[in-house]
């Protein structure tokens, strides 16, 4: 008896697991599908181009593209 409680207790943090590695993929999936469109939209807002290399626009961070 005691061997299919725990049986089934597994089986229940299989799912749960499961279903929060699903839910976090997803949240993750959406979070780059906007990033991207937000990129394809308006580049001018994120980057700037001076003299031929790509620039982020925010000034705490630089990252140099050529």
């Amino acid at each position: 008896m005691n061997a299919i409680k725990m049986v089934k207790s597994t089986t229940k943090k299989k799912k749960v697991y499961k279903i929060i590695l699903i839910c976090s993929f997803l949240i993750v999936a959406i979070y780059v599908i906007t990033v991207i469109y937000g990129l394809i939209k308006e580049p001018t807002n994120i980057f700037m181009v001076e003299n031929g290399s790509l620039y982020l626009k925010d000034e705490s961070v630089r990252v140099y593209y050529s």
